[in-house]
């Protein structure tokens, strides 16, 4: 059997999430909502909303999270060149590129924050899914299954790399092998 590789973005390809959660702090704070760092690593794949919604109501907060998210954004783009590449799974998504493999990125972020990222690192794959593509983030199998539809593979012949607990989670889900990374620096 062939396989087809699906890669998570943040804490897989490159490190970014420390940006992501300042940006989301300074984001709720100003809608008076506290954010907790372990928690949203732990959340890490759900899609943008869903993320802002559990704070939100968690802090009893009504809030419009489609503002806090457009803010959350605007914020990002000033600290998208602090993107830092994992070179280990960025020499492996090449590598099985070369090797005629099929590669996609599937990530709980905003196309707007890894397309450029991206081109920064010279990465180039089959299929790019985001959270503009899908509903529901992980642990759903949403994003995955979505990659694996635009590549044209079955998801029994994909394997997922994956660096959080709802990743892991979403690729049993959806039927694929799934590989953890964790970044021990």
């Amino acid at each position: 059997m062939r396989y087809s590789y699906i890669f998570d973005f943040d804490g897989v390809l490159a490190k970014t999430m420390e940006a992501h959660f300042s940006c989301y702090r300074q984001a709720l704070a100003e809608a008076g909502v506290p954010i907790d760092r372990d928690r949203f690593y732990s959340q890490a794949g759900m899609v943008a909303l869903e993320q802002i919604r559990f704070f939100c109501e968690r802090a009893g907060v009504r809030a419009d999270y489609a503002a806090i998210y457009a803010r959350k954004r605007e914020l990002f783009r000033d600290r998208l060149m602090e993107a830092v590449p994992i070179g280990c799974n960025i020499g492996i998504l090449k590598a099985l590129k070369a090797a005629g493999h099929k590669a996609a990125i599937a990530t709980g972020s905003s196309r707007g924050s890894v397309e450029p990222v991206l081109g920064m690192f010279g990465l180039e794959v089959d299929a790019l899914v985001t959270a503009e593509d899908v509903t529901r983030g992980k642990p759903n199998p949403d994003l995955f299954l979505v990659a694996a539809y635009r590549m044209d593979a079955d998801p029994k012949a994909c394997v997922v790399i994956e660096d959080s607990d709802a990743g892991i989670a979403a690729a049993k889900a959806a039927g694929m092998k799934s590989m953890r990374f964790a970044d021990n620096e």
